[in-house]
């Protein structure tokens, strides 16, 4: 398997690479988004982004994209736009298919769940 043997400044260019196109055109966001999509937006094979976000997040990919969803819902609390919106509204607009899997990456990742944290922590 070639993708094992990637060098560090490999593994480094193809992590800058996609995550630059994640944030960059916030796929992240999209509900439907999946590791397929990913290698079809960036060239690179499913499989090397696999082994990539495994070596240099000690994450899987489902759980990098969720927590890159759990920052933007961080970022996002404070916003005008978001002042009236609930929280189901605010994980969905932040990519998550469904309150549970929401909640369940919010425990999982913060200690606590979308609703605990808003309160704890909006303005």
């Amino acid at each position: 398997m070639v993708f094992k043997t990637l060098s560090a400044e490999k593994k480094k260019f193809y992590f800058e690479k996609f995550e630059s196109i994640l944030i960059s055109r916030k796929l992240f966001l999209k509900n439907d988004f999946s590791l397929p999509k990913l290698a079809q937006e960036t060239g690179i094979q499913l499989h090397v982004i696999s082994h990539v976000v495994n070596c240099q997040t000690n994450y899987n990919f489902n759980d990098y994209v969720n927590l890159m969803r759990i920052q933007y819902f961080k970022e996002k609390i404070s916003d005008i736009e978001w002042k009236d919106l609930r929280v189901k509204e605010m994980v969905q607009a932040c990519g998550f298919k469904s309150r549970t899997t929401a909640y369940r990456a919010f425990i999982r990742h913060i200690g606590m769940s979308p609703s605990d944290y808003l309160k704890l922590n909006r303005s």
